[in-house]
């Protein structure tokens, strides 16, 4: 009745306009009723890998958190320590519809660990969805927390601008949830053949042909004959025997990154795996909901 009420004071092409609207709302809302329900399947499905024998692709693994090669991250807004940090500053816009715009953000892209006790994994958060129950929400009068603001006080809360800082984080020791790609590198694995590291070998050294020929013209005249190709060929396949004993004897390294295949999220967690399944399911209920306030208003702007 409300909505009736509401529709006789429309024009046609608010109407239309309307029609159009909850249409396209309609269509969204259920594509991401899907986008959710097949996270949700995909962390519920999906099972749980040990390092030491994940196998090679679309994996999932839970470990606790250490830091990377190069250390911990120190955030850039809080001095918070931390293995992964994003961060946002946003300035208030005063008017008649005042509102928080976004002035500056950052995502930190240095690899941290994982550690599940059968191995450790490197993790790439570059182009991961972090969702993470460490977050930290403050406000200030100046575009940095850590500025000097200057002025007085009465000054500052009657003109001054009003900021909005906020940071998430991952911390060392944190229990993480991790989907994507699982790659090992090392210890024996991929190693090129002989022919084939032989070819790069030859290449690089005729990129300085003087070396070969002070190596190899036996004859003095200059040149590489035939049979001078012949020792530089055993020589280039002996070296490259030696790079490819020195890639079997690397350690194995694990490493876990983003994924070409879109359909594949890449997501990192410390919020666990039962969680993370109930909070995209209750966002695609909450689409769905929405979907049906849309088909409602499109039905009742239609008749």
């Amino acid at each position: 009745m409300i909505v009736t009420q509401w529709k006789s004071g429309l024009t046609n092409d608010e109407v239309l306009l309307g029609l159009i609207i909850s249409i396209i709302g309609t269509l969204i809302l259920f594509g991401l009723i899907f986008y959710y329900l097949k996270r949700a399947r995909l962390i519920e499905d999906t099972p749980t890998s040990r390092i030491r024998s994940a196998a090679q692709g679309y994996v999932e693994l839970i470990g606790g958190v250490s830091a990377g090669e190069t250390g911990t991250l120190t955030a850039p807004l809080s001095e918070t320590s931390c293995v992964w940090f994003d961060y946002k500053i946003e300035r208030y816009k005063r008017g008649n519809h005042g509102n928080w715009h976004t002035i500056e953000k950052g995502t930190s892209e240095q690899w941290f660990q994982i550690d599940d006790r059968t191995g450790v994994c490197a993790i790439d958060p570059q182009g991961a969805n972090v969702i993470t129950e460490h977050k930290r929400v403050w406000h200030g009068n100046t575009e940095r927390p850590n500025q000097p603001d200057g002025g007085s006080k009465f000054l500052r809360v009657l003109g001054g601008r009003r900021y909005r800082y906020t940071e998430r984080f991952i911390y060392i020791h944190d229990v993480i949830y991790a989907l994507g790609s699982f790659q090992s590198i090392g210890g024996g694995r991929n190693i090129p053949s002989n022919h084939s590291v032989t070819g790069n070998v030859i290449r690089e050294w005729k990129e300085n042909y003087d070396l070969i020929l002070k190596r190899f013209d036996t004859d003095g005249n200059g040149e590489i004959d035939m049979d001078e190709w012949e020792k530089v060929r055993e020589a280039a396949s002996q070296e490259a025997e030696n790079r490819r004993t020195d890639l079997a004897a690397a350690p194995t390294v694990h490493l876990l990154t983003n994924t070409p295949n879109k359909r594949r999220p890449f997501i990192i967690s410390n919020r666990s795996q039962k969680i993370l399944a109930k909070r995209f399911r209750i966002y695609a209920t909450t689409a769905f909901a929405g979907s049906l306030v849309c088909i409602y208003f499109a039905i009742t702007l239609a008749i």
